[in-house]
């Protein structure tokens, strides 16, 4: 792989604002794995130089940004999504936007997507599996998938600690197991739903190698044919689950890569980082392991890098400025 090529799309970003905001509504250990990590665009462009990655798009991580109160979600919403968008007017080409969204209050959401997109100009929304047990694919999201669909928008999704993580996460931190399975779990609604069905015209990206989807994938088309008077008998997963985007951030193993490419083509990989939640040192080892898997061919692996995302965002992964 060429050094100076990588196109990153899930990297994150942590504004101190933001910051504030958790330690405020949240405190210093969200989803169980400790305080949010430290931040700084400097630090971001170090990162990017090192492992070549030309351009990042940058999003909120879990918690989100809404902590229970409507107007104020939507406002820190704002807050964090002008400030992404001043991060990619400083540093033209380097950094794209997937904006926060103020979900589940619907109309302060679509005022949002009206500013990300149309004042913006956003490169996509980041939306988290769930936001207090209202998870994507809930009819009551209908009119901002409705509003996204319309926009032909990409939509980046993010696991965040389930509904039940009190019952489900044993003490662990979710990011260690319930972030795959709440993964797993919204995109199947969102698949079941209809909703994916209803919206041909999104591009979905999900993190890390799809969670527990590949596994799932076959039980979920014959099961859902089999649930009595269900709209989903007549949904073709399989097909739903190839037009989906997926990030291959984390834990890539040989084993990991090929159930994934059991559902999907290589030219729906993307890479991601998930810096800094995945520390600085594991993010060259990891980049590392996944260039040795044997699975893709040279031309695929940079299909995945980079092909594939400037696809997706045409505005990115050009040089640009020092520190290439």
């Amino acid at each position: 792989m060429s050094l100076h090529t990588r196109i990153d799309v899930h990297q994150h970003f942590v504004p101190q604002g933001y910051r504030d905001e958790v330690h405020t509504c949240v405190g210093d250990n969200p989803d169980g794995a400790g305080a949010l990590p430290l931040w700084s665009v400097d630090a971001a462009l170090q990162l990017m130089a090192e492992q070549g990655i030309v351009s990042s798009l940058l999003s909120i991580s879990t918690p989100g940004v809404h902590f229970g109160d409507d107007q104020r979600a939507a406002t820190l919403a704002r807050h964090v999504n002008e400030a992404g968008a001043r991060l990619v007017t400083d540093h033209p080409g380097r950094f794209g936007l997937f904006a926060s969204l103020p979900v589940p209050a619907i109309d302060l959401t679509l005022a949002e997507i009206r500013y990300a997109f149309d004042e913006l100009h956003a490169d996509g929304v980041s939306l988290l599996t769930h936001t207090h047990g209202v998870y994507l694919g809930d009819a009551v999201l209908d009119p901002v998938f409705d509003e996204l669909d319309r926009r032909g928008a990409t939509v980046f999704i993010h696991p965040t600690s389930p509904a039940c993580h009190q019952q489900t996460s044993f003490g662990y931190p979710r990011a260690m197991i319930e972030f795959i399975f709440d993964t797993t779990r919204a995109v199947s609604h969102l698949i079941l739903s209809g909703t994916l069905q209803r919206c041909p015209n999104l591009k979905i990206i999900v993190p890390h190698c799809g969670g527990a989807l590949p596994s799932v994938a076959a039980r979920l088309a014959f099961v859902s044919r089999l649930i009595p008077a269900s709209a989903a008998r007549q949904i073709d997963t399989a097909a739903e689950l190839r037009r989906l985007y997926y990030d291959v951030a984390g834990f890539v193993t040989e084993g990991t890569l090929g159930g994934l490419l059991d559902i999907v083509a290589p030219g729906q990989l993307l890479y991601g980082s998930d810096w800094p939640f995945t520390p600085t040192p594991l993010i060259g080892d990891l980049a590392g392991k996944l260039d040795a898997l044997p699975q893709l061919d040279a031309a695929a692996k940079e299909a995945m890098w980079s092909g594939n995302a400037r696809r997706l965002f045409p505005r990115l992964g050009r040089r640009s400025g020092p520190g290439l």
